[in-house]
């Protein structure tokens, strides 16, 4: 009884544990620095001089929930806010994926009824048992994938973690829900205007000066993204204790021979969401330890035992002769 309930631990109850659990709802916050960001309220209302704000802290919330599950598939909802420092939100994004609950990846055929977006490789975090491998991320504004590459060890909070670093390269931004937040043209003027507010060095905008009264008017914008990432990762657990992003949106006009910056935003897990990540990991990561090699031990090595005992205690009574009258 006790092998078998030790084989249980190892082959029933443990792989149920080694997947995104049914009521996570997670969320962390971040904070950093808006080096650009472009204030599509402000932008609407005509008010040039609040649309482009500059060297702004920032804090964000993510939040990564299931929201519905179907044995191995979980669908999860991602969502985003980023904030100035008196709490006024800037922007925000919610996606929902279909994942499968143990690897993180994409689900091919999610049941019927769930309204999610398509993609290939992880969206919202690492599977349980991370490797030193690389991995493919999603990345929803340009709708493609983009390498994670394993660099190195590191202790973060008391935390032994692999560290992750991805480089998404700019690319037309493809997310609809991206561009309703951007304006598809701007008049001459306004653009000028909004030009001339860029960190951007002299030469830079000499040549963007010299360019804009051969645009027409409006001028029609498109839009490019690229983001570079850095992920600390918990691999017991596949949790994530730290990340840094940086994400830039550029728009570009003149046939993509012009661009400009609307959107540079650099973010980092806060002091608290690090240690409650790093909290989480340890906890959890004790506790898949604890199903998946003490329990089982404790109860597979005396199970062992009793039963080499017994196996003897059979072939000695076998063996003893039948006493005489």
């Amino acid at each position: 009884m006790l092998v078998v309930a030790a084989g249980i631990l190892y082959w029933v109850v443990v792989p149920n544990r080694k997947q995104m659990p049914a009521d996570t709802n997670t969320t962390r916050q971040l904070e950093g620095t808006a080096r650009v960001l472009l204030n599509p309220q402000a932008l609407a209302s005509g008010d040039l001089g609040g649309a482009l704000l500059a060297n702004l802290p920032v804090k964000a919330d993510r939040t990564v929930k299931v929201l519905a599950t179907d044995g191995s598939a979980a669908q999860v909802s991602d969502t985003r806010v980023l904030m100035t420092a008196n709490g006024q939100t800037v922007g925000s994004s919610e996606v929902t994926y279909a994942v499968d609950r143990k690897s993180l990846e994409a689900v091919a055929n999610p049941p019927s009824g769930w309204q999610v977006t398509p993609h290939e490789g992880l969206t919202v975090s690492w599977p349980i048992g991370a490797g030193k491998q690389d991995y493919t991320a999603w990345v929803n504004e340009t709708k493609s994938t983009t390498p994670v590459k394993f660099v190195r060890e590191e202790d973060k909070a008391g935390v032994s973690t692999y560290v992750y670093e991805a480089d998404a390269p700019a690319s037309p931004i493809k997310d609809e829900q991206t561009l309703a937040t951007l304006p598809k043209a701007l008049g001459a003027s306004a653009l000028a205007a909004l030009a001339g507010r860029l960190p951007l060095p002299d030469a830079v905008k000499s040549q963007l000066a010299q360019a804009l009264p051969l645009l027409g008017d409006p001028v029609p914008l498109t839009y490019s993204y690229q983001v570079k990432s850095t992920y600390w990762v918990e691999p017991t657990t596949g949790l994530v204790v730290d990340t840094q992003r940086e994400e830039v949106r550029k728009a570009t006009f003149a046939g993509g021979q012009l661009a400009a910056p609307v959107y540079d935003v650099e973010t980092h897990f806060n002091a608290a969401s690090v240690a409650a990540a790093a909290k989480d990991a340890k906890d959890k990561s004790s506790s898949i330890n604890t199903f998946s090699k003490t329990l089982p031990l404790v109860l597979l090595i005396p199970g062992l035992l009793l039963l080499v005992v017994g196996i003897i205690g059979m072939l000695t009574g076998r063996r003893r002769p039948e006493a005489t009258g």
